[in-house]
């Protein structure tokens, strides 16, 4: 044990310095988009709120369509020799693919369910645009420029919070307060450029085919993950609003809001971890198994300790925040954080496939786990309502853990590609 304690503690002391910005941006983030939802909860009654609450998931997931597995292949390979070219054609070739999202975006909001198309156009302008963040700071999080990403994320949110809180104090409508979250996108795109510009990236906008056949080779297995990833993870909202209702939406997405907090920390471990071993593999072809361990008993320890504050915190912490309109939600969070060990190995396993190259793991687990989690939900949503949803929560992520682990192992990943 105490042989134990003398390597996981001055490990994850490493892993918190080397990613204490990576933790303020993540609990940054975390903070102002609960303000964020928290200020529409409370001025907006459970309908309005949890159409926004559609609109914001319907979008991500789309969204996800046209990532195209670009944010985590630029920060495995950040630093090529041929980034720049390899950026410029992906940028400009997800200009091109805008148009594509636009409509589709609209044909299912706007045509199929009727909800206001300026709320509409400005959610999902910012979810596209911050699609284009997360690949420039996935650079800079690539050569390690954790402040800089920092520094660039926090002047942006400042000047959300300001407009945020001006709008509030104004009483204005939510139109303004979701074009504030859109000024603040855009913003930090600028700020972003203006960072890569000192590293030397001077991007344009010029399109290469071949260069972005390269591209689209090795980083669509990990965008088709991430689509999968994000159905599952955003879908039963859209199946509960059509089996029940928008409130039911509301209800739900405070205690799934929630739910996912802990990710702050889990996040904060494993993104310095993807690029270790991405820059492990690279030069050496092998990955160290005693990194594996230690970061997967950090995670253990975290989702533990989240399960058990939720249980005995969950109930005063809505009633605080949401107040008693929302205390329907209080069940429903203390049973889905039990789903919190799944999510963070799964989310281990596929840092750890796409580490080394082998992007399809992640892509078929995650596949198949969506696959049975639309399924699981559909079933138990109309039988048994929002407790259906946890339920199906529950069994995907630790679905998706074991199929990804049974796959790693069928790879003979444990001789070839670590070492000891």
């Amino acid at each position: 044990m105490k042989s134990l304690l003398n390597k996981i503690v001055p490990f994850t002391r490493k892993i918190f310095l080397e990613s204490q910005y990576v933790f303020y941006i993540n609990l940054l983030e975390k903070v102002v988009f609960f303000v964020f939802f928290l200020i529409l909860a409370r001025e907006l009654d459970k309908t309005h709120y949890g159409l926004i609450a559609t609109v914001f998931a319907f979008t991500n997931i789309l969204n996800s369509f046209f990532d195209l597995g670009f944010s985590f292949y630029f920060q495995r390979e950040a630093e090529a020799e041929d980034l720049k070219q390899k950026l410029e054609s992906a940028i400009a070739f997800r200009l091109l693919l805008m148009v594509i999202f636009i409509v589709a975006m609209f044909i299912y909001l706007y045509s199929d369910l009727s909800i206001d198309p300026v709320i509409i156009g400005i959610i999902g302008l910012l979810t596209y645009l911050s699609g284009f963040n997360l690949i420039l700071n996935s650079v800079l999080y690539g050569i390690k420029k954790y402040k800089k990403s920092f520094v660039g994320f926090f002047l942006s949110r400042i000047i959300f919070v300001i407009l945020l809180f001006i709008f509030y104090k104004m009483k204005a409508q939510h139109y303004l307060i979701l074009g504030a979250l859109l000024v603040s996108v855009i913003i930090h795109l600028g700020i972003l450029y203006k960072y890569l510009r000192e590293e030397n990236l001077n991007l344009q906008l010029r399109f290469d085919y071949t260069i972005l056949k390269k591209i689209l080779y090795s980083s669509v297995p990990i965008g088709i993950g991430i689509i999968f990833v994000l159905v599952y993870d955003r879908v039963d909202i859209l199946i509960i609003e059509r089996y029940i209702s928008f409130e039911a939406v509301a209800v739900y997405s405070i205690a799934y809001s929630l739910y996912k907090i802990p990710t702050i920390i889990s996040g904060v471990v494993l993104t310095p971890v993807f690029t270790d071993l991405s820059k492990s593999y690279l030069l050496n072809n092998k990955i160290d198994p005693h990194e594996i361990f230690l970061v997967s008993l950090i995670l253990l320890i975290i989702s533990v300790g989240a399960i058990l504050l939720v249980n005995i915190f969950g109930e005063t912490i809505i009633l605080f925040f949401y107040s008693s309109k929302y205390s329907l939600s209080i069940p429903y969070l203390k049973y889905l954080v039990f789903a919190l060990p799944g999510l963070f190995f799964n989310n281990l396993t596929g840092v750890i496939g796409n580490s080394i190259r082998k992007e399809k793991i992640p892509m078929i687990s995650a596949g198949i786990g969506a696959l049975i989690h639309i399924s699981i939900n559909v079933i138990l949503i109309r039988f048994y309502g929002l407790w259906g949803a946890v339920i199906a929560t529950i069994i995907g992520e630790y679905f998706v853990f074991i199929l990804q682990f049974i796959l790693l192992l069928k790879h003979n990943l444990r001789y070839k590609y670590f070492t000891t």
